[in-house]
């Protein structure tokens, strides 16, 4: 393992296309001591019904410039290469994605792996009863898309990581993507340099804790696709779609809570010792609510990589 940096995400909400909040939490995580920046086009206004915004992209060019970061991306959230509705957008999404990655320098597009059920449908519609081959056509198609915009993302430097999701109470199954083994299958069968795993291990643990399988195991299984890591915690415990007031979730010990390595009960030390492999950054993906421990997290994850490389006999970086 070798760490190129620990990146804090820009949370996309928290920004909400807002430049001078942009620089206010650039020059935050400048100040915290983070060498990378995980940064949404969504979130920075950068991508309208699936193009981008040529005036906001040079905005933002000129912005990122101003700080030492280097930078990974995290594209749309709803972006699902399963969507079979008339007239969808995915294609061009992804592509104005991916021209935005290599637009600032960045070479890694997070993409949330395809659903045969999108989260935002799951209140407007009673789920289906999808068969095995309705899904395989759909998986099957995520396949195509992925091997063509693979090409395409190669030509601009940029790797797709494609990650795994989070299990829901009400929903099993929405996603190959919940299970690292069915992901990692994804990946093997695209067949593509620039396309491997973001490493969710939040939503790993999550998953495992759901549907019964060896955290562990699952990640030493898939390690040599994992191309970029997404790293916090959780207490393993699912809730449903409908869930979503964070402050009552977190009182509960309840979903995807997005905190600080180290307050819940992720065995994070025994999940990095799987990828000795690895290289690249680690971001720390914490929710804004937080902000203020966001120094404490940076140095916990230093400790927790020099740990693992340590017991592994791995080279110790300088993992900034």
């Amino acid at each position: 393992m070798k760490i190129a940096g620990i990146a804090i995400n820009a949370d996309a909400g928290l920004i909400d296309g807002n430049l001078n909040k942009l620089r206010k939490e650039l020059a935050f995580y400048q100040e915290l001591g983070f060498s990378w920046v995980e940064v949404a086009p969504h979130g920075l206004g950068a991508i309208y019904h699936g193009r981008l915004n040529p005036r906001r992209l040079q905005e933002l060019q000129s912005i990122l410039k101003e700080y030492p970061f280097r930078y990974t991306v995290h594209g749309p959230n709803p972006m699902n290469l399963m969507n079979d509705e008339p007239n969808n957008i995915e294609w061009q999404m992804f592509l104005a994605s991916i021209e935005f990655t290599a637009a600032i320098g960045a070479n890694i597009m997070v993409y949330h792996a395809g659903r045969y059920w999108p989260e935002e449908k799951f209140l407007a519609h009673e789920m289906p009863c999808q068969t095995p081959q309705e899904k395989q056509a759909l998986w099957e198609k995520e396949r195509l898309l992925l091997t063509k915009l693979a090409d395409i993302a190669g030509h601009a430097s940029v790797t797709i990581a494609v990650e795994n999701a989070r299990p829901y109470l009400d929903a099993a199954h929405y996603c190959y993507a919940e299970s690292l083994a069915e992901l990692g299958r994804m990946v093997r069968a695209v067949n593509h340099e620039h396309v491997g795993i973001a490493l969710d291990v939040g939503h790993a643990h999550l998953a495992a804790c759901r549907y019964g399988f060896d955290l562990v195991q699952e990640v030493s299984l898939i390690s040599c696709f994992v191309k970029h890591i997404h790293l916090h915690d959780n207490f393993g415990h699912c809730c449903y779609s409908t869930e979503r007031k964070q402050y009552e979730m977190d009182a509960t010990g309840r979903g995807d809570m997005h905190m600080p390595i180290g307050w819940g009960n992720i065995p994070a030390a025994e999940v990095l010792a799987q990828l000795g492999d690895y290289r690249g950054s680690i971001t720390l993906e914490l929710r804004p609510r937080y902000r203020e421990y966001y120094h404490e997290a940076l140095l916990s994850a230093r400790q927790l990589v020099t740990a693992a490389e340590r017991v592994n006999s791995w080279p110790v970086s300088n993992a900034g």
